[in-house]
């Protein structure tokens, strides 16, 4: 009996000290987060197999990025690096690392993994979506000491360090060193760890991946759920009604299931500022659409202005969208003057019927023309051909003969190869996706060497427009004074915009259903529809309910 007390005795002292020994934040953790989502694309945890934005929503949990998000504003902030310098000459960035950051087997992040990662993902193993231009962009990589690194560029690089946050592409996520190198690549994949705030725990292909919070505070914020997990469902009406029941918490929608979302009694979260819809106008530089009534810039003005835009954001996004900035650009673009460029678009993107159909009268065309528009859905936003429909009606009312061809994503994306021939002389509906920085998009677009090339290629490159967009996207890529820099991209965007070669239609958003008693109040990042860089911040509905 002696013995049975002294045993028990023991048993609750242990017990006393490991309740003491667990901190509150870790045993405060409960519950799950279960995500539906539409996609899991290559559903890799390795960050060098992964091209698509899946990474945005299944390896940001586990991944720390060298640099992070301005979290109220958008666009690029702090990550793994806390601070970057620029050389004075221009041609190498410097990294400070943070420190006290932990693996999740315990080793400490260090500069040595930083430089190991940017390696990797730059290697010709890597699939990741910018790996190339990462090659072409970094020079070497040099550990300085254990948490500083210094990354020589190809020439000065202004922009350099924006591409390495999740902000843009997942180019900066930061692996572990020692741990691959003794693993190796093929048990990593299997078994991956990151310093995110969350741990990998499984993953069944096709089905679901799951991660554990991790029980120790983390920089990004430490998780108020035990664990979170993602589900393959590709009906979008399924996963409403998963949400609606409780079998998930947040789904991914789009713009057609908001209503019935609202009707479900669901918190509908729009994340602002993810998209662009546009539309642009291929290959008019070459020589056998001369006389092509596109080529008269009064034409090109005349189809803007015929477009209510305020109607397809209330009636085909269903008030969910929202008044666009110039082409590419957001309320958290870098090197732009935000209010001189939200005045421009207020004015020069108006609804005028009137003056669309005088300058079309002018430009000799008083009864329309005709006109072939690609209609197409880039993925993840398949509402672009319901604005591509409309688009198309409010160029009918104008006048004009819209001959109208539906293409699926993976059939148009190979019609912008080459001469462009099924695509030139004609317009397509397109997108610009949130990025800090605009004069790379402006380079896919225009650009003589760049996919679209809507200006004009390395032979047929005019001055007027070709050359000039390239003296002054050389200027402003290379200037590393601000204020000169933002002078030049403002020529830049002018020149753009008054061009009317690509144009704006509306600014989309993310959108997702929440089950208000599965997930408590919080506050998406702007510009990135993925919610990897907030499951951390989320709350759990008692800690902070919904207004």
């Amino acid at each position: 009996m002696k013995y049975r007390k002294t045993l028990i005795s023991c048993l609750l002292s242990l017990m006393a000290m490991a309740l003491a020994g667990t901190p509150a934040w870790a045993a405060e953790q409960k519950g799950t987060i279960i995500v539906a989502l539409d996609s899991l694309g290559s559903q890799s945890l390795d960050p060098i197999q992964e091209g698509r934005p899946g990474h945005a929503h299944y390896q940001a949990p586990m991944y720390d990025s060298l640099l992070g998000f301005n979290l109220e504003k958008g666009g690029v902030g702090p990550g793994i690096a806390e601070r970057w310098v620029l050389s004075d000459d221009g041609e190498s960035w410097t990294f400070f690392i943070r420190k006290g950051v932990k693996w999740h087997n315990g080793d400490p992040v260090t500069a040595h993994d930083v430089k190991f990662s940017l390696e990797r993902t730059a290697s010709k193993e890597s699939i990741s979506s910018r790996a190339k231009q990462l090659r072409r962009n970094m020079v070497k990589v040099e550990v300085v000491d254990d948490y500083t690194v210094r990354v020589f560029t190809k020439g000065v690089q202004v922009h350099f360090p924006s591409g390495l946050s999740r902000a843009v592409f997942q180019e900066g996520q930061i692996m572990p060193k020692k741990y691959i190198e003794k693993v190796g690549e093929a048990e990593f994949r299997k078994n991956p760890i990151g310093s995110g705030p969350w741990k990998f725990t499984r993953s069944v292909l096709g089905d679901l991946i799951e991660f554990e919070a991790v029980d120790y505070p983390h920089w990004r914020g430490t998780p108020k759920f035990k664990k979170l997990v993602f589900l393959l469902v590709p009906e979008e009406s399924t996963r409403v009604s998963m949400v609606r029941t409780g079998e998930a918490s947040i789904a991914a929608i789009s713009p057609e299931a908001i209503e019935e979302a609202k009707v479900g009694k669901l918190k509908v979260i729009s994340v602002p500022s993810t998209m662009q819809a546009i539309y642009q106008f291929w290959g008019l530089y070459q020589p056998q659409f001369k006389g092509s009534p596109l080529n008269d810039i009064r034409v090109r003005e005349a189809l803007s202005l015929a477009i209510d835009r305020q109607q397809i954001i209330d009636h085909v996004m269903y008030g969910e969208a929202g008044w666009p900035m110039p082409f590419a650009s957001f309320g958290y673009t870098v090197d732009i003057d935000s209010d001189y460029w939200a005045k421009w678009s207020r004015k020069a993107l108006r609804y005028d019927l009137p003056m669309a159909k005088k300058l079309l009268a002018d430009a000799g065309y008083p009864n329309g023309f005709e006109l072939n528009f690609a209609n197409v859905a880039l993925p993840g936003t398949p509402y672009m051909t319901q604005i591509g429909i409309a688009v198309a009606d409010f160029w009918s009312k104008l006048g004009v003969k819209v001959k109208l061809t539906n293409y699926e994503w993976g059939a148009f994306r190979t019609l912008n190869r080459g001469d462009q021939k099924k695509l030139a002389g004609g317009a397509s509906m397109f997108r610009t996706a949130g990025r800090p920085v605009a004069s790379t998009r402006y380079n896919v677009a225009f650009g003589a060497k760049s996919p679209h090339r809507l200006y004009g290629n390395e032979k047929i490159c005019g001055a007027k427009l070709c050359k000039a967009f390239r003296t002054l996207y050389d200027a402003q890529k290379t200037e590393q004074n601000a204020g000169k820099r933002l002078a030049v991209n403002q020529k830049m965007m002018q020149l753009v915009a008054d061009s009317w070669y690509a144009v704006p239609i509306l600014e989309g958003k993310g959108y997702w259903a929440v089950n208000t008693k599965k997930v408590g109040a919080f506050k998406p990042i702007p510009g990135r529809h993925e919610f990897g860089d907030v499951f951390e911040r989320m709350p759990r509905p008692e800690q902070a309910a919904w207004r």
